[in-house]
């Protein structure tokens, strides 16, 4: 069991379910090739298998009880966090679809890596979903206009001391070019402009946001604790 949980979990998650193959991040027309340098994916809607891992990683630490998800897409970022509350022996990953084909081809991934007392596959609009608990961590990732009114409505569910990570958002927050050349009329296309909801929580010290340069993008905010050491205090 300890070996097992070592090894690479994107190799791991490929020995249990084949139909997930590695591609070259960009590159989707032609097989791996393992000798060229960058990141890697299954492909081009779900996390890059690098973000998997630190995913996967993220739950090993934090140790939660409950993990939401919204976007599940063909459950890529659930089979690394629900792999990881199955290595802890503990937790509950919620995920949300609103496609049902994508929902269903998610819970056949869920099923075949035997992640389901770990992992449920809900369907429906993630504006509806209502949490019944807090969460230590949560993962954005549905279409790009929804999540930052999505970083709104969970917040008041995460946990103090947990993490809140969105997808395909670099540290400019989508907010350096107001007009995407491709969609002029649209500002801050696709996402658009950064509500003053979620302005106030960074200003206010209630998120702390802190990004990484991957190609799609990956920014998370902390939400702090009590308990956190304050400089201006000691």
């Amino acid at each position: 069991m300890y070996n097992n949980c070592i090894m690479n979990i994107t190799k791991r998650l490929q020995e249990i379910d084949p139909t997930l193959i590695l591609h070259n991040e960009g590159n989707w027309s032609e097989p791996l090739d393992p000798t060229k340098p960058g990141y890697t994916s299954f492909n081009d809607a779900g996390v890059e298998t690098e973000t998997g891992e630190f995913l996967y990683s993220m739950v090993r630490i934090l140790k939660p009880e409950f993990v939401l998800e919204t976007g599940t897409h063909i459950g890529v970022g659930a089979a690394y966090m629900g792999q990881a509350l199955k290595d802890n022996r503990n937790g509950i990953l919620e995920t949300v679809e609103f496609i049902p084909e994508l929902r269903d081809r998610a819970k056949i991934r869920i099923q075949q890596l035997q992640l389901e007392l770990f992992v449920f596959c809900h369907l429906g609009d993630v504006a509806k979903f209502e949490p019944s608990h807090t969460y230590k961590m949560i993962l954005l990732d549905t279409e790009p206009q929804t999540r930052f009114a999505e970083l709104i409505k969970f917040e008041p569910f995460l946990e103090p001391g947990g993490f809140v990570f969105i997808h395909d958002l670099h540290r400019h927050m989508a907010q350096v070019t107001p007009l995407h050349p491709d969609h002029p009329g649209q500002p801050y296309w696709p996402w658009g402009p950064l509500p003053e909801a979620v302005k106030e929580l960074v200003q206010n010290d209630e998120l702390r946001p802190f990004h990484f340069g991957t190609p799609r993008g990956l920014t998370g905010f902390y939400k702090p604790d009590m308990g956190d050491y304050k400089a201006w205090d000691a």
